[in-house]
């Protein structure tokens, strides 16, 4: 068996909050919604997928997950989404491990980290 890809599911209270966050706030685009009222939803970045689920029996969870995106480059991204209002849990910085990076959380307090590597 081969991997192919994989998305972080994230457990959201209001499903209709998130996808406006994570679409209007981070520049994702909506792939798919399941359900009617809608439940879960998957959108995409680039080949980042981030799957959101919205159900009563996942109130328990909220806001305990989290990723890390690797990406090209950060610095105009952390300016774009601090202009618009994203909740920095860890500015942009340099580190020791070779990445340059910063870290926002979603309207439920699932972490977003957005990193880019340092230049050798």
């Amino acid at each position: 068996m081969q991997s192919t890809s994989a998305a972080a599911v994230f457990q959201v209270s209001d499903l209709e909050r998130s996808l406006a966050f994570y679409t209007e706030m981070l520049g994702f685009v909506k792939d798919f919604v399941v359900g009617t009222p809608p439940f879960y939803a998957g959108l995409k970045r680039g080949a980042v997928e981030l799957h959101l689920c919205s159900s009563s029996q996942n109130a328990g969870r909220l806001g305990q997950g989290s990723v890390y995106l690797f990406c090209d480059v950060v610095d105009s991204f952390y300016r774009d989404v601090t202009h618009r209002g994203a909740t920095v849990t860890s500015p942009l910085d340099s580190h020791d491990y070779g990445m340059r990076d910063f870290q926002i959380k979603d309207p439920d307090g699932n972490l977003i980290g957005f990193g880019a590597p340092l230049a050798p």
